[in-house]
């Protein structure tokens, strides 16, 4: 069974945690191009998280990318395999 929808994923360490919220902070985050679909930025409140923890909504990876590239450590964006179904939000390796 094929894919409805391709995912071109991106991994990205903080050179310092931001917050997410009064309480929280981020730690990394994954950019995920949904082809045709737009692009969500998952955040992680942990270092070693697995799953985010909240998302936002850009219309293109670019733009994502673009947004959060003066925060992204000396690793730079990582690229990551395609997501199971219904996790798209996984961190894994191949």
């Amino acid at each position: 069974m094929s894919r409805k929808y391709q995912h071109k994923r991106l991994l990205g360490y903080l050179k310092k945690p931001q917050p997410a919220n009064d309480r929280e902070l981020i730690y990394k985050i994954v950019v995920d191009e949904i082809q045709n679909r737009g692009a969500f930025v998952y955040l992680y409140l942990f270092p070693d998280a697995v799953r985010c923890s909240y998302d936002y909504y850009y219309h293109d990876a670019e733009d994502a990318v673009q947004e959060w590239e003066d925060e992204i450590d000396e690793r730079g964006w990582i690229p990551l395999p395609e997501p199971p179904d219904n996790a798209h939000d996984l961190i894994f390796s191949e």
